[in-house]
């Protein structure tokens, strides 16, 4: 999935810690909801899951920021767009490498979190779990997990909106 980042605009959101508990096979879990605010035709609230064992704690509420695609896509190594994940949220894509990888990449970029996007297209309904690798590296950045199909139309609407279309 390609993505062009040339103009500099991308989605604002806010995202806002808003848990509920819910008991599946006697363990709780939690939802975490994010609202794209611009650009209008996807103004929407999306549901996430945060990683279970690593990343910090989605305590704050973040107004006005951008959600910048990577790239590459599945931001497994240097990204080229490094300058423009910096105080900002990095929209990335399953596969490649862990998701503990992908999350400390993107802090080692300045980003102040990270949304890992499932790269099953289709998936509107299956939640993965993302759990820590067996490098024992940690992450202090919040990390989220997203439906693919949430993604996919996130990902569609940042490169419209760079395009100017």
């Amino acid at each position: 999935m390609a993505v062009l980042l040339g103009t500099g605009r991308w989605l604002r959101l806010m995202l806002s810690l808003c848990a509920w508990p819910f008991v599946d096979d006697l363990r709780i879990n939690e939802y975490l909801y994010f609202q794209v605010l611009s650009p209008g035709d996807i103004r929407y609230i999306f549901t996430a899951t945060p990683a279970k064992d690593f990343g910090g704690v989605f305590n704050t509420r973040y107004e006005q920021i951008h959600l910048v695609p990577a790239d590459p896509p599945e931001a497994c190594g240097e990204l080229n767009n490094g300058v423009f994940i910096q105080d900002q949220i990095a929209l990335v894509e399953r596969g490649g490498c862990s998701f503990l990888s992908k999350t400390r990449v993107v802090q080692e970029h300045g980003g102040r979190a990270v949304i890992i996007a499932d790269n099953a297209y289709d998936n509107d309904s299956f939640y993965v779990e993302m759990i820590q690798d067996s490098t024992r590296l940690t992450a202090d950045i919040p990390a989220l997990f997203l439906l693919g199909r949430d993604g996919c139309v996130c990902v569609c609407v940042c490169v419209c909106v760079s395009l100017g279309t």
